[in-house]
């Protein structure tokens, strides 16, 4: 790879990573709870990154596992909206790196 992609390389792996978590509790909001096997043929994640996903989630607060399957907890359906407005300022910032090096190019 490239020096100009590398510099974006961590920002990029996490960003597939959030999408993952994302992916998941999708899943988790049409119907809970649902377990591993069958997270992983919805979203065709594989299991062993549906796991490492699921231990986050719980670690964030936003799932709690039950007999039956992950769920998500009151936490995290009180705190959507704050939840969004953070992907909204991500997305911002990302948008605001990408013009400045976008100009910066540009003038040289």
């Amino acid at each position: 790879m490239d020096h100009a992609t590398s510099l974006f390389r961590e920002i990029k792996n996490d960003l597939e990573t959030v999408k993952r978590h994302l992916s998941i509790i999708q899943t988790l909001l049409r119907e809970q709870p649902v377990g591993i096997i069958k997270i992983s043929h919805e979203t065709g994640i594989p299991e062993h990154k549906i796991r490492y996903s699921l231990r986050v989630l719980e670690k964030e607060g936003l799932i709690i596992p039950s007999r039956e399957g992950a769920i998500l907890t009151p936490e995290f359906v009180e705190n959507k909206d704050k939840i969004t407005e953070e992907a909204r300022e991500l997305s911002e910032l990302m948008s605001s790196v990408y013009h400045d090096l976008k100009n910066s190019l540009v003038k040289r």
